[in-house]
């Protein structure tokens, strides 16, 4: 398990179907709520990431098979300096950066967040925690090819 897995409260509900924390690429964000109590409570935001595994299997249209299709719920508790842009009908992430900045000592926040977008929203904000809420297993969405992921062409990304 990521060190930043240990380090977010029930982590294992991800890292159980994947077998890893993922990167969250091409993962696609459902919804952002920034909320707060009317106490004058600390803001939260919760987000919900349509996720998937792309396996390095092929099918017979030359796309890569995916499979673990869940939608991940989480709570970033006590945020600061948020930015939130780009929100659209698509929200498709190049990766979801959990920074542990605890050694800086700056007061209650330990992580810095970043989500990185391909196309559509981009995010970034410091937080005292990270919670896993929920994961639900979900079917693939009903949109035509963009459940699929061509194989990669020659010089390009290459999996780790």
């Amino acid at each position: 398990m990521s060190s930043i897995a240990q380090k977010i409260h029930y982590s294992h509900l991800v890292t159980d179907i994947f077998n890893s924390w993922p990167s969250f690429h091409d993962a696609e964000v459902i919804s952002i709520e920034m909320q707060r109590e009317l106490n004058g409570s600390e803001p939260n935001v919760v987000a919900r990431i349509y996720l998937f595994e792309i396996t390095p299997e092929v099918d017979d249209h030359g796309y890569y098979v995916l499979k673990d299709h869940v939608i991940v719920t989480f709570a970033f508790k006590g945020i600061d300096e948020s930015v939130v842009k780009s929100f659209n009908q698509q929200n498709v992430l190049r990766e979801l950066s959990i920074i542990d900045m605890s050694s800086r000592q700056l007061e209650n926040l330990r992580f810095a967040v970043h989500f990185s977008s391909s196309f559509g929203v981009e995010a970034e904000f410091k937080c005292s925690t990270v919670e896993v809420l929920s994961v639900e297993k979900t079917d693939p969405p009903a949109y035509g090819d963009l459940t699929r992921q061509l194989p990669p062409r020659a010089g390009a990304y290459k999996r780790r």
